[in-house]
């Protein structure tokens, strides 16, 4: 009886929101395609960004801003937490933000300034090592 048979169906693979990396449509046929199969997905592919490491991205008013007013916004319900009037709690709140936010901001540019006169320094050696 031909014909009677359904197709086979594939496993849907994604989410809602998109899909999700596929793995190949068949098999590679021989020793070669499978080892470059294996190598492209050992690199993770050419579309895959390389992961910026956030100590090398330059510190912002923005970021400093962001961090000090969240950490002033967390000290108001402590300060209350320990027995302080609402409108104490309120001005230290206040008070500490106008601190937190440059302070942070200078922190973080002595760090990120710090950390990338010491790879300045490690690509120069690297530099002079090959050189001779």
């Amino acid at each position: 009886m031909p014909g009677n048979q359904k197709p086979r169906r594939r496993k849907h693979r994604g989410t809602q929101t998109g899909s999700v990396s596929r793995r190949p449509a068949r098999r590679p046929r021989s020793r070669q395609e499978a080892m470059a199969q294996a190598r492209s997905r050992s690199r993770g592919g050419a579309a895959r960004k390389q992961r910026v490491d956030r100590r090398d991205v330059p510190p912002s008013w923005r970021g400093a801003a962001i961090r000090g007013l969240l950490f002033a916004a967390l000290l108001l319900p402590v300060s209350l937490l320990f027995g302080q009037p609402l409108a104490g709690a309120i001005v230290l709140t206040v008070v500490a933000a106008i601190f937190y936010v440059p302070l942070g901001y200078y922190t973080e540019t002595f760090f990120y300034n710090r950390r990338q006169a010491r790879l300045r320094k490690e690509r120069e050696a690297k530099q002079a090592e090959k050189a001779g």
